[in-house]
């Protein structure tokens, strides 16, 4: 899955936490980390932890000179689309080696960025967002990580606090008991979308016996350029891994997301930015499939 890379945003910019991969400033409230390439040249890749696949530039796969690869089907949060890849022989990323990598290669103008750090390197380690300091922290984890290294030394109280996730068809970690407005929905995170965006199945639950309300149509872009209008509605008591975030705006569409995902029957959510930066600080640990969610802030005053 390829996630949502459209609705502009400005977004605060993450600091360097040495000895951690080095993190930038990217657009769109995402964050990228710089990438080392077949051992020869540093790239900043977006964390997506909505991207099955890592996924290049064109023009890194130009300058990398790299051999084409096979078709792949791609499921972007839009839709699905065939799309051309790249072989890449190495990837170097926070002290882990992955080889022989299939990348699918979209333009650099729909990507802004040279490239999305997928699930297929990103769910070997355990990701932690402090968003009140504006760092970022990477420590493997997985079955290859022995428990009693200095990673794992002394577990922190996010690890001991998390809530148990299952594991997506591409990798992702889904919440299975959100709720909202009263209704049991799942839900996951998708690092590199900018907004969150809710199902119909959990539009028509939670509208339920309710008037309609009014709210205006967004359109949301995808990294391949595919375009869809989503509905904007405020929902009561949105409760995430244990956190009530109170009544708060979302979007609502049919993503092909939620298909590929078999999500799209019963009420499922994609968490964005806007639902993380409620929090000071978040953790994905997909080698023990937890989820934390810590630190809740007050909403943003609105006008």
């Amino acid at each position: 899955i390829l996630s949502a890379a459209g609705l502009a945003m400005a977004g605060p910019a993450f600091a360097v936490q040495d000895p951690e991969p080095r993190l930038l400033t990217n657009i769109l409230t995402r964050v990228a980390a710089e990438v080392e390439l077949n051992g020869s040249r540093r790239y900043p890749l977006v964390l997506d932890t909505g991207a099955g696949r890592t996924v290049l530039a064109d023009t890194v796969a130009q300058a990398l000179n790299l051999p084409e690869g096979p078709p792949v089907l791609v499921h972007a949060i839009p839709s699905a689309e065939v799309l051309p890849t790249v072989r890449l022989a190495r990837l170097d990323f926070a002290g882990r080696t992955f080889n022989d990598l299939i990348c699918p290669v979209v333009s650099r103008d729909l990507l802004a960025a040279d490239g999305l750090l997928g699930l297929d390197v990103l769910s070997r380690y355990r990701l932690s967002i402090d968003l009140a300091r504006r760092r970022v922290s990477m420590r493997p984890s997985g079955s290859d990580v022995f428990e009693g290294s200095p990673a794992f030394a002394s577990p922190s109280r996010l690890t001991r606090e998390g809530v148990q996730a299952q594991i997506g068809r591409f990798g992702q970690l889904i919440l299975p008991n959100g709720r909202a407005g009263g209704v049991t929905l799942s839900a996951f995170v998708d690092t590199g979308a900018q907004y969150s965006i809710g199902n119909l199945a959990l539009l028509r639950a939670v509208s339920a016996g309710q008037a309609e309300q009014p709210g205006q149509d967004i359109e949301v872009y995808g990294v391949t350029g595919q375009v869809l209008t989503a509905r904007e509605r405020e929902v009561r008591g949105l409760e995430i891994a244990g956190r009530d975030l109170g009544p708060t705006p979302l979007l609502f569409a049919d993503l092909h997301a939620f298909s590929a995902l078999d999500l799209i029957e019963a009420p499922a959510l994609l968490i964005g930015a806007d639902i993380l930066y409620r929090f000071r600080r978040v953790e994905l640990d997909y080698g023990r499939r937890r989820m934390t969610l810590s630190g809740l802030r007050p909403p943003a005053r609105t006008r």
